[in-house]
């Protein structure tokens, strides 16, 4: 049996370590991949904290993180069809079926079977499986000009791209992002790939809204020092944003999203909530100001693809986003205390 390295949470919490474990093996119609980059989620992070993920839920420890990965075709089932050993791919890390309820009405996030056509063990191991039927539909060939490292943050892209389809911006909009950190960077690109005319970054930490300005916001809000609302009133004709974007995870913010938004408008709750908390909300933001509320979560193959597509034309820049890069997956513990701490935006491990 041949074995590799995989990082495991093997006790709660930050229980991380390198382990041994056997290479998947494949059925005929799936196919093995050698991982040469696997971006760190938050969403990760806050599972190492916690132990809340469905795949602990499924199967409990010891769980292998992972989400956000590229690399290369080491091995295909014999009904595989369209890739080859040896070819550079992004692979998506689940799949809807497309047949179930949920699917035919294009809602893939409630796929019936989604969870059980995750990547196994994990992106951060040396080499993972792509299982199921659909393997062939979440996995996409890599476009020379596109870096492995690249390509595994086209995951994050097309949960962000499905917030934007959802949430629509018109064109010429006034775009307000909450939230500086890695994802509100590139919600404040796709925006502006939307066709919006000005977006305002807002966040309580003055580097990352200093970081902001470099990748192109018109304007930062700092919202430990002003009072967020105002200022944006000010500098909207005292009308508000036609789209608010909520990228933090707060009660607070999620307020606050719902006050910066001009009467008629969109508001997305992108960040995500602990399970159990609620938000108080004044009664008049939701009925007279009538606005559209949408919550998004996860993404579609057709957002997948988009994404890799934008990255590979150059309308988003994700390789900006990395700021720390590690050769080892004996690094991913770092990644994590790093990520905890709110240093640096987006961490990945090259092999």
């Amino acid at each position: 049996m041949k074995t590799m390295q995989a990082l495991a949470l093997t006790r709660i919490p930050n229980g991380l370590e390198v382990v041994d474990m056997p290479v998947p093996e494949i059925a005929e119609n799936e196919f093995l991949v050698k991982m040469h980059a696997c971006s760190l989620c938050y969403t990760d992070v806050k599972a190492c904290q916690h132990g809340k993920h469905f795949y602990i839920e499924l199967y409990g420890l010891p769980w292998v993180p992972g989400h956000e990965m590229a690399g290369e075709i080491a091995a295909v089932g014999r009904r595989v069809k369209g890739f080859s050993v040896g070819q550079r791919v992004a692979v998506a890390p689940f799949n809807p079926c497309g047949t179930c309820p949920p699917c035919q009405r294009q809602s893939y996030r409630f796929c019936h079977k989604a969870p059980g056509s995750f990547v196994r063990p994990g992106g951060f191991a040396e080499y993972f499986k792509v299982p199921g039927e659909g393997a062939h539909l979440r996995t996409i060939a890599l476009p020379d000009a596109v870096s492995y490292e690249e390509a595994a943050l086209a995951e994050p892209v097309a949960s962000c791209r499905h917030a934007i389809r959802k949430v629509k911006i018109p064109d010429g909009a006034d775009v307000a992002v909450i939230g500086a950190g890695p994802m509100g960077l590139i919600l404040m690109q796709l925006a502006r790939a939307e066709g919006a005319a000005r977006v305002f970054m807002v966040d309580v930490d003055a580097q990352r809204l200093e970081q902001a300005l470099a990748f192109g916001a018109d304007e930062v809000i700092d919202a430990a020092t002003d009072n967020a609302n105002q200022v944006l009133r000010l500098k909207t004709g005292f009308m508000g944003a036609d789209v608010v974007i909520e990228a933090v995870g707060r009660a607070e913010t999620y307020r606050l999203a719902l006050e910066m938004a001009r009467g008629g408008g969109a508001v997305s709750l992108f960040g995500g909530m602990p399970g159990g908390s609620t938000v108080e909300i004044p009664s008049e933001l939701l009925h007279y100001q009538e606005l559209t509320i949408t919550g998004t979560s996860s993404f579609s193959p057709e957002d997948y693809r988009e994404a890799l597509a934008l990255i590979a034309a150059g309308r988003i820049d994700v390789k900006r986003l990395i700021t720390h890069r590690f050769h080892s997956l004996a690094g991913v513990p770092e990644a994590v205390a790093l990520s905890l701490d709110k240093q640096g935006l987006k961490k990945v491990v090259l092999l």
